[in-house]
Parts: C-alpha cells; sequence; structure tokens
C-alpha cells in the first residue's frame, strides 16, 4: 500500500496550502487511487477534507481545526490472522467530540473459518457469525461511519493498514483519513514502562472485555480521552495533536536519558 506517499503528500500540505490542481495531481500517482476521477468530495469520502480559498487554494481542514471541535473516531479489529493472511472479523468503532461520545458502530463480518487460536483469543466462533454481512457490506458501511474522522486505534498502523487494504481490495479506495495512535500518545502522556492496551486499562481503572472488537474500541477511547485532559495547552489543532503524539515522546526520551 501507498501509505508512505500518501504521507508525504499530506507532510507538505501541513506545511502550507497548495493549489487545487497539485493536490489532485500528487494524490492521482498514488498507486490505490488511479481509477478514481479525483476531486474534493472524492477526497471526501476516502477521508481527507480541504479548506477551498481563493485561486482554488486548498488548505487540510486539520490545520485550522480545533481539537474541541473534530471528530475523532477510535476503532478495533479483530481477525482471522495477519494482515497478508487473514481477513477481518469484527469490526468495533466509536466516534467521540470534545470527550463525548457520538455514535458507535459494531459488526461481525462473515467469514468461511476462524483459527481455534483465534477463537480461544476472542471468544468469537463460525457459528456466531454464519449470519453476518459480507466483508463489502461491513466496510461500505463502516467508511460511511467514519467519513473524514481521525482514524485513532491501540497500534494504529495493524488497524489502519488492515482495514484500508482491505478497502482497497474491496472496490472502495484507501483509507486517507489522518491517524493517532494511541500507545504513542499514552507514552506522551502517561509514565509506565508498559503501554499495552491491558496495563493501560489497569492504570486507568478501565474493565472492559479484551480481544473483542467494540469493548478494545471503547477501552482506547477511555485512553485517548485521558491523555486529551493532560495536552500541554499550547497544543490547539488537530494538526498540532498529531504532531504532539509522535515527536513529544521521543522528546521525553531524549529528556529521561540525558538526565539519568
Amino acid at each position: 500500500m501507498s501509505l508512505e506517499q500518501v504521507d508525504n503528500i499530506v507532510s507538505k500540505l501541513i506545511k502550507e496550502s497548495k493549489p487545487y490542481a497539485w493536490v489532485m495531481g500528487e494524490f492521482s500517482q498514488v498507486e490505490e487511487l488511479k481509477d478514481f476521477e479525483l476531486d474534493l468530495e472524492i477526497l471526501e469520502l476516502l477521508g481527507i477534507t480541504f479548506h477551498l480559498g481563493k485561486n482554488n487554494i486548498l488548505s487540510l481542514k486539520t490545520r485550522t481545526n480545533k481539537i474541541k471541535e473534530q471528530i475523532f473516531c477510535v476503532v478495533d479489529i479483530e481477525s482471522t490472522g495477519g494482515i497478508n493472511s487473514g481477513k477481518i472479523l469484527e469490526i468495533g468503532a466509536v466516534k467521540i467530540q470534545n470527550h463525548k461520545e457520538l455514535e458507535r458502530f459494531e459488526s461481525f463480518v462473515k467469514v468461511d473459518e476462524i483459527p481455534p487460536n483465534i477463537t480461544e483469543l476472542t471468544g468469537i466462533e463460525l457459528a456466531m457469525v454464519k449470519d453476518s454481512p459480507n466483508l463489502i457490506q461491513v466496510l461500505e458501511a463502516f467508511r460511511l461511519f467514519l467519513g473524514d474522522s481521525i482514524f485513532v486505534a491501540h497500534n494504529v498502523k495493524f488497524d489502519y493498514n488492515f482495514i484500508s487494504k482491505s478497502l482497497y481490495e474491496c472496490g472502495f479506495g484507501i483509507l486517507l483519513n489522518r491517524r493517532i495512535c494511541t500507545i504513542d500518545f499514552a507514552q506522551c502522556c502517561i509514565e509506565n514502562s508498559h503501554y499495552g492496551l491491558d496495563a493501560l486499562k489497569e492504570i486507568l481503572k478501565i474493565e472492559s472485555t479484551h480481544h473483542r472488537a467494540l469493548n478494545d474500541a471503547l477501552a482506547a477511547a477511555e485512553i485517548f480521552k485521558y491523555c486529551l485532559g493532560k495536552l500541554p495547552s499550547h497544543i490547539k489543532t488537530t494538526e498540532e495533536l498529531i504532531h504532539f503524539t509522535k515527536t513529544a515522546k521521543l522528546k521525553n526520551k531524549c529528556y529521561n536519558k540525558k538526565h539519568k
């Protein structure tokens, strides 16, 4: 997948606004988007939105969106295996804005088989999903639910890439949503030696059943909201928040190492 290519385009758009033609030209070079006739509406459906200014200049909406106004979608999936050989088994998600829950998404996906170790881990048996919608139906509904929200997950790379790859294979294009990892965010805001979901749930006294998609998404949402409450006061916009989650932990590590 062309995640790095998309990130390179977005990194330029974070720094400055660009002409409409430049934006469409850059995104049209992404292999997974070459079959799309790109315009602002299509890009929004794929997860990224712009403000259209004078002279057809486009600005990333997340550059100016205030954090309290931004909608975040906290996501978790269960799968039958890894991204290269497994299939999505369940998707759970919760949308939040200004610390308040807006709505939830939860669905099994019909699959032909579930490995015994996955059933042991998740408690999901084949009989539980036999009447569920297929992957195309679930992904279509999830994409509409997600919209242009910020995609948040615990170890976001796994969930984001898995869903993006599955969307592409089903003909829906890849994800372009901005994303935040709650592991990274927690490392910026919570002092601890372990940042797995169970460890953070214990620290923050979050009670939920582990290894079910919606429950894990709700737990990650509580971690996310806790960390939002710990943000430095100068972090105001969505892009400032994303930058903070990626860089503050590195600064903290360097500081701690220097002052040992």
